[in-house]
């Protein structure tokens, strides 16, 4: 919904596989943007696509304290996916939003074609989430402008990056113990929002995220955001996808920036993508 309120796009293609469900959505949408096109597709209309964003899998569950437990339900799902994008539009710029994020945008890259560049992870909810548990904690006001960047695994092992935070352009101190408080409030929210025992995700917070991605993938000139994406001796590390600071625009990543961090915040970040790992490892079938 919030790419059709702004001009990013005139057409949006819907994909699922509940048909009914999605003309459900498909009517209203009618409705509320009668000058876009917005139609239910099938898989032949992604030929074109600038932009393809998955955000296909498995219901929400209340009993689930990771995100890890979706991995091989989605990955049979994003196996039948990406064979449809490398059938109609293999150059498309990606965009994984289905979790864990990390190891399927991982998944697509090794098993298929698809080029590093083209591959992007949402992972934007976590530093939404730091700025919520910052301006709570601290009792920022609504007027000031804070950047609060989280990298490393979208899960468990998230880095926030307290070294990097800002307050209109100053950087912003916390006491430990405010530190503490907030790292809690980041530590305990994914098995707190489960326990309500609502089949959702984080719809809203992801749409506000996803179509600020997009418009900055809608650019010529490269624009600095948060993403997972497919590392190469970034940050010391290798053959995995983690979320870090990205320049991208309308061909996808155009760089991964190396931001200098704290020995606390190198050390989690090191520790995150050991987790990532263990990950691959354990499911290593997957990423022959």
């Amino acid at each position: 919904m919030t790419l059709a309120m702004n001009e990013l796009a005139d057409e949006l293609c819907l994909i699922d596989v509940n048909e009914t469900f999605l003309d459900n959505h498909v009517m209203d949408f009618e409705n509320a943007f009668p000058h876009k096109r917005m139609y239910r597709g099938s898989y032949p209309d992604l030929k074109d696509s600038s932009i393809v964003i998955i955000t296909a899998g498995v219901p929400n569950r209340s009993d689930v304290k990771s995100r890890n437990a979706y991995l091989q339900e989605n990955i049979s799902i994003f196996r039948k996916i990406g064979q449809v994008i490398e059938t109609y539009v293999p150059n498309a710029i990606i965009v994984t939003a289905s979790n864990p994020v990390d190891l399927l945008n991982y998944y697509l890259y090794k098993a298929f074609d698809f080029q590093r560049e083209q591959l992007i992870g949402y992972s934007l909810n976590d530093s939404y989430r730091f700025e919520w548990a910052l301006r709570s904690t601290l009792g920022i006001e609504a007027k000031e402008h804070v950047v609060s960047p989280v990298i490393g695994e979208h899960g468990g092992s998230q880095v926030p990056l307290f070294s990097h935070v800002r307050k209109s352009g100053e950087q912003l101190s916390v006491t430990p113990q405010q530190e503490e408080q907030i790292r809690a409030e980041l530590k305990t929210w994914f098995v707190r929002f489960n326990e309500l025992n609502v089949p959702r995700t984080t719809g809203w917070t992801t749409g506000v995220g996803m179509s600020k991605l997009v418009a900055k993938l809608s650019k010529d000139e490269p624009m600095e955001t948060i993403g997972s994406a497919i590392v190469s001796g970034h940050y010391g590390l290798d053959d995995m996808s983690f979320g870090v600071p990205i320049k991208v625009n309308r061909n996808g990543i155009q760089q991964i920036i190396e931001w200098d961090l704290s020995d606390q915040e190198t050390k989690a970040l090191t520790q995150s993508a050991k987790t990532i790992q263990a990950m691959i490892v354990e499911n290593k079938a997957y990423f022959l």
